[in-house]
């Protein structure tokens, strides 16, 4: 054996002996240093391992383990039960950490069935302020945050925790474009607007079904949405389509399949709702009708003012409006909005049962001006801050008042002025009225 093979045995045997608490045994005659026998066992050793893990684990590179070889130098001499040996010219390394067959078939998996992703943490039930949360992804509660900054003292914001956190469907959006308030000549014509972040524009479904319809139309709930352009949330419906069915010559488009509604209160995931125009369905949260069909008293949203147009009445968040009575004569049913307002809305417009979602919306706290600002909105100006020219209240030295009546920016007065020329005969009791007699 030559020097350098007796200085790597000896350094070899040197490492095992630190490592099981062997005392070292000086090297009087082995030939250089304790030093020098056992940076050259190491380097065997190191090798040797890198060159097992290698075979092992064939997608990641023996470099890797080069550095880390010094954590392994403390396996036994002898290679136990299942132990991996690897032949290195006449000689084999051996002590590398013991390996099953089964966990040899692990390391040989790819790396996504090995790992899998961590189970979703339960969300904690109550806030730091005692308040209980709402698993009811319609109707979330608000929550108040920490007072850790002075905006985070007043900020109250909807929990959105259960709501969906991916994008919208594509085929259902489109893009917007902001006009700083200004109109078609780059003119100001809405004070007070411009940034904000960019956002998308979801095409909803006010209709829900067409106005050519016949029969039920079936949707099931997919998941509830956060919508930027309005106060409510929006629910995704997946539709079941026959397309054996089809009329021929039918061109298809995603509307057949998904589409996005003013998400009603109440409704679950998995929920199927029904819409139609000729007949009756069940009087239940989110099915579609038209108010011929409903009993007197139930409560609607989504109200279209002429049959076909589409829901233009009660889409804010928590709005809503009751039946009071349906005149077949006239072929009017009258209703009572979120105003006090009693109204005549035609028996064939066709409405949505039930509330609108997020009632909580009203209770809702920005705490900042720079959230209204990310929204859009900047901040008002008030006329006897401006210049005469800008405002009839501006102009003048120091603090002064508007100097007469308060006046628009145009010169009409603010308060106390009517500005309703002339009723619209299909409203029975204005919110005007209805106010005064409530008192």
């Amino acid at each position: 054996m030559s020097t350098s093979s007796r200085l790597v045995a000896r350094g070899v045997r040197l490492l095992r002996g630190a490592s099981a608490g062997v005392a070292r045994a000086p090297l009087g005659s082995q030939g250089g240093s304790r030093r020098s026998c056992e940076d050259a066992g190491l380097q065997v050793l190191a090798s040797g391992r890198a060159a097992a893990f290698s075979a092992v684990r064939p997608h990641m590179v023996a470099e890797r383990w080069l550095a880390g070889a010094s954590r392994w130098l403390a396996a036994p001499t002898t290679p136990p039960h299942g132990a991996v040996s690897v032949r290195l010219g006449a000689s084999s390394v051996v002590g590398v950490r013991s390996m099953s067959a089964e966990a040899v078939a692990v390391e040989a998996a790819p790396a996504k069935e090995i790992y899998q992703m961590p189970k979703k943490v339960r969300k904690k039930m109550v806030t730091w302020d005692g308040a209980r949360l709402s698993t009811d992804p319609t109707a979330p509660i608000v929550v108040r945050r920490r007072p850790t900054t002075p905006s985070q003292r007043h900020t109250a914001i909807i929990d959105k925790s259960f709501l969906w956190r991916g994008r919208p469907v594509k085929g259902l959006t489109q893009g917007m474009s902001k006009t700083g308030g200004r109109n078609n000549t780059g003119r100001i014509t809405v004070f007070w607007r411009g940034g904000g972040n960019k956002h998308k524009y979801r095409l909803i479904d006010f209709k829900r079904v067409l106005f050519t319809h016949v029969g039920v139309r079936v949707g099931v709930v997919e998941r509830v949405e956060y919508d930027p352009n309005r106060s409510a949330f929006i629910a995704l419906l997946r539709h079941p389509v026959d397309e054996a069915s089809l009329p021929a010559g039918h061109k298809k488009s995603i509307g057949d399949y998904l589409s996005y509604i003013v998400c009603p209160l109440g409704v679950k995931i998995g929920q199927e709702l029904h819409a139609s125009r000729t007949e009756t369905v069940d009087v239940k949260p989110g099915n579609s009708m038209p108010l011929k069909f409903m009993p007197v008293g139930t409560v609607v949203h989504n109200i279209e003012l002429w049959p076909g147009k589409g829901g233009q009445m009660c889409r804010s968040a928590g709005t809503s409006a009751q039946v009071l009575e349906r005149n077949e004569s006239k072929g009017y049913a009258l209703l009572r909005l979120q105003s006090k307002e009693q109204r005549y809305v035609p028996l064939n417009s066709m409405a949505t049962i039930g509330a609108v979602s997020n009632p909580n919306k009203k209770n809702e706290v920005l705490g900042k001006a720079g959230r209204n600002r990310w929204k859009g909105f900047r901040s008002r100006v008030r006329g006897v801050a401006m210049n005469p020219v800008d405002h009839p209240h501006g102009g003048g030295e120091g603090k002064k008042g508007t100097g007469g009546p308060p006046l628009t920016p145009w010169g009409k007065q603010t308060k106390g002025f009517k500005t309703v020329r002339k009723l619209n005969p299909l409203i029975d009791l204005p919110r005007w009225k209805a106010k005064r007699q409530s008192r």
